[in-house]
């Protein structure tokens, strides 16, 4: 099977499965050109420098996945079967369902390119010579001991994404709408959902919590959209913070946790980044510009993505960048990146191929 077909047969995935960002053969097309250089680089020599160059893929990839969600699975799945790779996945049993669904509708061309473990499974974790590997450090670190110097290993360790809001000049309604879209969408646990709203802290006060209640409504408006199953440990934890809120002074606006699919907001000003729980909960931190930079410190290196409100000057953008940012987008779009973008910053298929070159 070379890529040409191999692209045909992903068409109609790319077209069941929107959320991996890949429009169609089109967008899988654009992407091997850019980071292969050429479409036709895993079928056989092309002129490169002075010479000629060919990719070689990986015989067979072991997909370690994590468990918050199944969009990074089908997204890996996908580029290893764009590059003809037998792809071997560990998948934890809470997205299982989900990647079953994604392997079924797989034409049974690629579907024989396709085995999926509920754990380690030694056996083909060592015939393969590419590891990727989604998760926390420790997972990460966990699997690169594992991996012999001779294999590839790609490690995509936890991010976190930030809205940056800046001054509140007016309330712009259908922006924080896209906000409560970005907020709701899987639960609000991937590395692309955004864990804090910033607020410039010299924003007038009345203006904040018009904002922060605007949100709150937009949260509850769009509640059936993103409907999550919570158990009681998760609600437990969701009032442990509203708790500690209260206690703290922080103002708060929210649902009844009896409610399905509850929401929290949460107003606040700490001296650097704390994490939310997840599940809606949603903290507007309100940071000096002047303490912008030390406010990241406890997340430099695992920023991701940062969400727009408005044009953001360039001191803002430089701070992000230096802190580790690697994607800026407008509100909205957080969970939906587009079919080229580089994970962590790092090109997705090159990362995965080794090249052999042919002089003259």
């Amino acid at each position: 099977m070379d890529t040409l077909e191999r692209i045909e047969l992903l068409d109609g995935v790319c077209r069941l499965f929107p959320e991996t960002g890949f429009k169609g053969k089109k967008d899988l097309t654009t992407l091997l050109e850019l980071e292969l250089k050429s479409l036709t680089a895993l079928d056989g020599f092309f002129p490169y420098g002075h010479g000629w160059t060919k990719a070689i893929a990986p015989y067979q990839i072991y997909h370690v996945l994590a468990a918050n969600t199944p969009i990074a699975g089908f997204q890996s799945l996908m580029l290893g079967l764009l590059l003809g790779s037998f792809n071997a996945i560990q998948c934890p049993k809470p997205i299982k369902k989900p990647m079953l669904q994604f392997i079924s509708s797989l034409p049974q061309k690629l579907r024989d390119k396709v085995a999926l473990y509920e754990e380690f499974n030694r056996q083909a974790f060592d015939q393969s010579d590419c590891i990727v590997v989604f998760g926390q450090q420790k997972t990460i670190e966990h699997f690169k001991n594992l991996t012999p110097v001779t294999k590839r290993f790609i490690g995509h360790g936890h991010k976190v994404s930030l809205i940056w809001l800046g001054a509140i000049e007016e309330i712009d309604k259908e922006k924080i709408a896209l906000a409560a879209h970005d907020i709701s969408l899987y639960s609000q646990l991937g590395c692309l959902s955004p864990q804090a709203i910033v607020v410039e802290g010299n924003s007038a006060r009345e203006k904040i919590e018009s904002f922060c209640q605007v949100l709150s409504d937009c949260l509850r408006e769009n509640r059936d959209q993103h409907p999550a199953s919570l158990d009681i440990e998760v609600l437990a934890e969701i009032k442990n913070r509203r708790d500690c809120a209260k206690a703290l002074g922080w103002p708060l606006w929210g649902s009844s946790l009896l409610e399905p699919n509850p929401w929290t907001v949460i107003l606040r000003k700490t001296p650097s980044f704390e994490p939310t729980c997840g599940y809606r909960t949603i903290y507007v931190d309100l940071v000096e510009i002047t303490k912008l930079k030390d406010w990241l410190n406890p997340i430099k290196g695992m920023l991701s993505t940062i969400g727009l409100f408005n044009k953001t000057p360039e001191n803002i953008v430089s701070i992000f960048i230096e802190a580790g940012a690697t994607r800026f987008c407008p509100v909205g779009l957080m969970q939906q990146p587009t079919a080229f973008w580089h994970h962590d910053g790092r090109n997705r298929l090159e990362e995965m191929v080794r090249w052999v070159d042919w002089e003259q």
